[in-house]
């Protein structure tokens, strides 16, 4: 079989959609405001009696907050929000009935079906507004560190899941095992995934203020842990990676696992929030799969650069078809699932931090495909690789990984969540 410039430039020309359409279709997942009642800013004449705010997403009961604040900073106790009933995408809290007039700040705080919170504030006013209004104490998590282990884990989940599964279909060519490449960085990549999850945990954990997940799980509160998708998905990885850990099972046993670990990545919450359910999880679950191998075979290249300078048409072959294959089913269920769920113009028209980062990813990949054009030609005609190529392929690959995730982690630019709605608040 033949392989040329144009056919290997295409592929990657489909991995440069991925990496596109991965950012969006993660973002996406974010529960956005769309209205309240009071309004941002609104003056009323009376006590409102209730704050009801409605989101882009339905809403898990236990896992929302409303915090209430007077004009000095001062918390003021409230009821614990309920969802309204035939509508979980809103929530109602009862108000004192004795508030002072003055000007009130609210925090309320959700979970999006992406496991990540998201506080939202709005002001409003009884009577009048007051003349100095002091910003409220926040308590919350520091988010970098939720996005650094984050990243951590699940980067070390797909590329070392993708590299285990490349490694073992490669030794029916002839190619060296994932033993013999790495040799202990294998349990090195383990720990560092162990640790990045439990510490991934209690920073999640720290992040909602309304439960601990930690005490649910100490407690064995399963109604409460399931009504996170990224809790159940912290806990499904966290036992499987124990499992690949058991010594002396067949090579059957760790691939399963393997395929098991990168697919429960699938299920970290915003595909239940696209409709049809099975058809979302079942193109996510295709998306994370073809990613972690396609992002698996980039690595493995570069560790097996000398075998594939030795002439191995056989290794060409194995390494083309492995990553056109990922590459475009990757892409195919990118598309796709970006088509089910946003308008690609809101990002267009959109100048947010989110933006500036798919900017910063575009360039990268930009890069990357720069260096793999450069490095496709001197493969195919003098059958050399420049290890350098890879090197700075992979550092571009990761810098663009890493702007996804950023982006996954903030408000995504959509139509609706810039739109007011009239909220059927629940009177009784």
């Amino acid at each position: 079989m033949t392989y040329n410039i144009r056919n290997y430039a295409v592929m990657f020309l489909l991995a440069f959609l991925l990496v596109l359409t991965t950012g969006m279709t993660t973002a996406y997942a974010h529960a956005g405001l769309m209205s309240s009642s009071p309004q941002d800013g609104e003056v009323l004449k009376a006590n409102p009696g209730q704050i009801s705010a409605r989101f882009t997403e339905t809403l898990e009961p236990d896992l929302v907050n409303v915090r209430l604040f007077d004009w000095n900073g001062k918390e003021i106790k409230v009821e614990r929000p309920t969802l309204q009933p035939g509508d979980a995408s809103q929530l109602n809290a009862k108000l004192p009935s004795d508030l002072a007039l003055g000007t009130y700040s609210v925090i309320v705080t959700v979970v999006s079906e992406d496991g990540h919170p998201i506080a939202e504030k709005l002001t409003f006013s009884i009577g009048q507004k007051s003349a100095v209004v002091v910003p409220p104490n926040e308590q919350k998590a520091d988010s970098s560190y939720l996005i650094m282990y984050r990243y951590l884990a699940q980067g070390i989940i797909l590329v070392g899941g993708g590299l285990y599964l490349v490694a073992w279909a490669a030794q029916r060519h002839g190619l060296p095992s994932l033993a013999q490449l790495i040799g202990i960085g294998r349990q090195i990549g383990w720990s560092l995934a162990i640790i990045g999850l439990i510490f991934l945990w209690f920073l999640y954990d720290e992040s909602l203020t309304a439960v601990s997940l930690t005490q649910a799980l100490w407690q064995m509160d399963g109604n409460l842990l399931s009504q996170s998708p990224f809790a159940i998905m912290l806990l499904v990885s966290f036992a499987l990676l124990l499992l690949i850990a058991i010594p002396n099972m067949v090579s059957a046993w760790y691939v399963g696992i393997w395929v098991l670990v990168i697919s429960a990545q699938a299920f970290g919450g915003h595909a239940w929030g696209i409709a049809p359910v099975w058809l979302s999880i079942l193109l996510r679950l295709l998306h994370v799969l073809t990613v972690a191998v396609w992002m698996g075979a980039l690595v493995y290249l570069l560790l097996t650069v000398k075998v594939a300078q030795r002439g191995q048409e056989s290794f060409k072959r194995f390494f083309l078809q492995t990553v056109a294959v990922a590459a475009v089913l990757a892409v195919v269920t990118g598309v796709v699932m970006l088509i089910m769920q946003t308008d690609v113009m809101n990002i267009i028209q959109s100048a947010t931090a989110w933006s500036y980062l798919l900017y910063g990813k575009i360039a990268s990949v930009c890069l990357m495909l720069l260096l793999a054009f450069r490095q496709t030609r001197r493969w195919r005609t003098k059958n050399s690789l420049q290890p350098a190529y890879l090197r700075w392929e992979i550092v571009f690959g990761i810098i663009a990984v890493l702007a996804g995730l950023w982006m996954s982690q903030i408000n995504y630019p959509t139509a609706t969540t810039n739109n007011q709605a009239v909220i059927q608040t629940d009177s009784n």
